[in-house]
Order: structure tokens, then C-alpha cells, then sequence
């Protein structure tokens, strides 16, 4: 087989590879391919000396043929994951078929690969493979989160809508039920979907992600279900699709809105019987996979409109859990500012501070984007700032500083600075609890009284405000007109 001159890689450290094939030539076509790569291999004929040096010495992974003599891939593969639970082992084979790909995957096979292949697509098999043992680890300490004290794997937040979220997912902490997630772009659905994935039993199990919306219609199902060689115009090869992967597991199925009606109509139908047909195949395929699916959009809507299938709404709406957009929780505008400080922009950097009147401001801004406009803007100040610790309102972007506003932090001693802060704090504050200063104190922890005599100290209106939250829901209104 002739050296493959176009190989390509994800910037990585060398690895150690261990490549067991009795087929001489294709023992030294991946062995030569994965050395111009930069990584050590050593190469064996045969499965029993593969699993004697994988058990032996330590490697990153391994590529086993599937017929070998003296202990097949199979047997091989059953023998080093029993030893080494972690092990990354990609099996390759002349006649690769789902079925086969199948028996490999529930051995413990991080992927399966058909001859002929480039060594192209065998990297990036064994590359895929590299980022979901990655993957893993982070779970795992995702995990240790969860499990703590304040835990949530990450999810911020003491503003009541968080603390309802997190007070459903501690209720789902042992269920494997289906769950629809909904909430706007960027609020931090993927995440929530994660942390259901760790606090349920099968947190061991892979975690596999389809973003639905950034894979063709006509692909939809190729990476759900896999393939046969043949099914399609460039099908040269089996593959294990995503559900495949994700046995005994968890698939998160995101943006589930913009699939196809036609895979929806599939996606219904594995919900319903647990197994599924590869493209090209002839046999069912039978996995145990949690589904979780998420979307932005107004499902109920678009079921009525016949975008949407009615009956796979049903079958995913098992749980519902909303996610809140940043507006609507802006007390923890300030605990994930202070999160997103503790990352330097580079190994070394001092961890940053931000003025309380930036911080004010951030808090104050309606966030269309949610936390992921807001770790954008940060990231941004934090680069833009270069070697200064502190950040101000010169730091802000346009949008969220507002037309004419400067940073007064800089020539401010801390009172000056604490008043501002307070002042926009809560005058926003107010705004939200429609101009009451009873559910305003109880927001702020704060008795009413003591609220009082602060409002009037800094000259905070709670009737304007009351009339500029009227307001604001006027103009929010559906069917109201633009412009002034």
C-alpha cells in the first residue's frame, strides 16, 4: 500500500502507538504513516505479543487488525480493556460490517475502521478517540463538582430561577428519563445537559453531542445511526454511528429543531422501540442510550405548523427543564464575572479584578447573547487590558458601556466607586421586582426598612422604576410595533 502524502493532524505531544497486523504491508503503511506524524509506534504480527506489550508498557493507544493470529482483535481488545479500563483501541478490518462494529463497540473499541483507509482517516478515528478518553477525565472531575457541597458541574448561580434548575436536577440525580432542555442561545443548555449526564448512573459511560444544526439533512442520520459500505454515494465504509458510541451512555442531541422530519421520524421511532437500522443495513441494532435533547426554539409551535413532528415531541418531553436566560437572573452576573477572572490568559498571568462599577454595568446589560456573550465580553476586556489587573468601564465594549460613558473607578476612592455600584445595582434591581421594595429586600437579603433608608441615600426611585419596568414589558410585548 503506498504512503498517503496528505496526512494532516491535530497539534498534539507524540504518542506512543502500538499497531498489531499480520499483514505485513498494512503493518508498515500505518507504522510509516503515524512515525511521519511525529509519534512513536512500535509494530507486532499477531494478537497475544499485541496484549503482552500494550499490558507491559505503557501506550496512548492501540490499532488492531481484526484477523490475527494467536488471539484475535477481539479477544485482544476484551483482554487489554479487562486490564486497562481506560485503554484506547481502534480495530481495523478487511470486512467490516455494523454488525462486527457493534460486537467491537460493546467490548470497549474506541472506534472501528474499514480497509482499505488513508492514513487521513485513520488519525482521525484515533484523534476522535484521544478527545473523548479526554472527555471522560473531565467528567470525572465534573463529577467531583456535582457531588460537592455547592455543586452543579459548573453551573453558577444563587438567583432563584438557578436555584430552581439545580433543585430539579438534584431530583433527577438517579433517573435516567428522557429530558427536553429549552431556553435561549447561549443560556447554557449544553451544560445542564452534561450535569444530568454526571449525576445519573451512567456518568461512567460516554457523553456523545450532535449539534443537529451544524450537521447537512443528508448526513442527519449517517452520524446517528452509522452506515453500511455502499448506502451512499461515498459510503467506501462501515461506520458506527452516534448512538453506537454512546451505548450505555448518554447522546445529547442539540438544536433538535433543525433535524430533518424524516430523522425525526427515526429518532421517534428508536425512542420507542430502543434500536435502530444502519443506512445500508439489514438487521436492527439494539443500544441503551439515555436521550437528552435541546433546542432554542418553540417546539409546541413549530408541531402545530407541521415542522415538527407531534408524536417525537411527546416521546422527548418526558422532563422539561428550562433554562433561564441572563436577564432574568442578573444576581449572578457578578458570581460568573468572578469565574470567568479566575481563568489568566495566559499560564502565569495574575488572576484579575474588575471595578464595581464595571461590573455594575455588566450586570445592568440585558445580555441578548447570555453567558456566552458575557464570557465573550470578559475574555475580550481581559485581552484588550493587557498587563493591567484592574478592569473598568473603559474596558467595556460599546454596547454594553452605553453612548458617553466613562470610567469615573480610576480617580474614585472606594466609597465614591461603592455608591455608584449600589446606585445602578439597585435601581436595576427594582426594575426587575416591577418597583417593589418588599420582593426587591427579599432578592437582596436585606430587610425592608434597611432597603428603604439606602434607596433614599442614593436617591434611588422606586415609582420611575416601577413605570420603567411597565414599560419595558410594553415594548417587549408581542405584536407591538417598532420604533419609537
Amino acid at each position: 500500500m503506498p504512503d498517503d502524502p496528505t496526512v494532516t493532524q491535530t497539534q498534539r505531544a507524540p504518542l506512543r502507538v502500538l499497531v498489531a497486523d499480520d499483514e505485513e504491508s498494512m503493518r508498515h503503511f500505518v507504522q510509516r504513516g503515524l512515525l511521519r506524524l511525529g509519534h512513536q509506534v512500535e509494530a507486532v504480527d499477531n494478537g497475544e505479543d499485541a496484549v503482552a506489550r500494550f499490558l507491559g508498557s505503557p501506550f496512548d493507544l492501540a490499532v488492531l487488525d481484526l484477523v490475527m493470529p494467536r488471539c484475535d482483535g477481539l479477544t485482544a481488545l476484551s483482554r487489554i480493556r479487562a486490564s486497562a479500563p481506560d485503554a484506547i483501541v481502534v480495530l481495523v478490518t478487511a470486512h467490516g460490517t455494523v454488525a462486527t462494529a457493534v460486537e467491537a463497540m460493546h467490548l470497549g473499541a474506541a472506534d472501528f475502521v474499514t480497509k482499505p483507509f488513508t492514513i487521513d482517516e485513520l488519525w482521525l478515528r484515533l484523534d476522535r478517540a484521544l478527545q473523548l478518553r479526554a472527555t471522560t477525565r473531565e467528567n470525572r472531575h465534573l463529577r467531583a463538582m456535582l457531588d460537592a457541597p455547592d455543586g452543579g458541574a459548573g453551573i453558577v448561580g444563587q438567583s432563584q430561577p438557578m436555584r430552581e434548575l439545580l433543585r430539579q436536577l438534584e431530583l433527577l440525580r438517579e433517573s435516567t428519563a428522557t429530558v427536553l432542555l429549552t431556553g435561549e442561545s447561549g443560556t447554557g443548555k449544553g451544560l445542564v445537559a452534561k450535569a444530568l449526564h454526571l449525576a445519573s448512573p451512567r456518568s461512567q459511560q460516554p457523553f456523545v453531542a450532535l449539534n443537529c444544526a451544524a450537521v447537512p439533512d443528508t448526513l442527519v442520520e449517517s452520524e446517528l445511526f452509522g452506515h453500511e459500505p455502499g448506502a451512499f454515494t461515498g459510503a467506501r465504509t462501515a461506520k458506527a454511528g452516534l448512538l453506537l458510541r454512546a451505548h450505555r451512555g448518554t447522546v445529547f442531541l442539540d438544536e433538535i429543531a433543525d433535524m430533518s422530519l424524516p430523522a425525526q421520524a427515526k429518532i421517534e421511532r428508536f425512542l420507542q422501540e430502543r434500536e435502530f437500522q444502519p443506512l445500508g443495513g439489514q438487521q436492527p441494532v439494539r443500544v441503551d442510550v439515555r436521550v437528552i435533547a435541546a433546542t432554542n426554539r418553540d417546539l409546541q409551535a413549530l408541531a402545530k405548523e407541521g415542522r415538527f413532528r407531534a408524536e417525537l415531541l411527546w416521546r422527548l418531553d418526558v422532563v422539561h427543564l428550562h433554562v433561564p436566560p441572563l436577564r432574568e437572573r442578573r444576581e449572578d452576573v457578578p458570581l460568573l464575572i468572578a469565574q470567568l477572572l479566575q481563568k489568566p490568559a495566559r499560564p502565569g498571568d495574575a488572576v484579575r479584578t474588575m471595578t464595581p462599577e464595571a461590573i455594575g454595568a455588566l450586570t445592568a446589560y440585558d445580555w441578548p447573547g447570555n453567558v456566552r456573550e458575557l464570557e465573550n465580553v470578559v475574555e475580550r476586556m481581559v485581552v484588550m487590558a493587557g498587563q493591567r489587573q484592574a478592569l473598568g468601564v473603559a474596558d467595556l465594549p460599546p454596547e454594553v458601556r452605553g453612548p458617553g460613558e466613562q470610567d469615573p473607578a480610576a480617580g474614585d476612592d472606594y466609597e465614591a466607586a461603592r455608591t455608584r455600584f449600589d446606585r445602578l445595582y439597585f435601581t436595576n434591581l427594582l426594575m426587575q421586582c416591577g418597583g417593589s421594595i418588599t420582593a426587591a429586600a427579599q432578592r437582596a437579603g436585606l430587610s425592608r426598612g434597611h432597603l428603604h433608608r439606602r434607596l433614599r441615600e442614593l436617591g434611588c426611585d422606586a415609582t420611575a422604576a416601577r413605570a420603567q419596568s411597565r414599560t419595558s414589558r410594553l415594548d417587549s410585548a408581542p405584536g407591538r410595533p417598532a420604533g419609537p
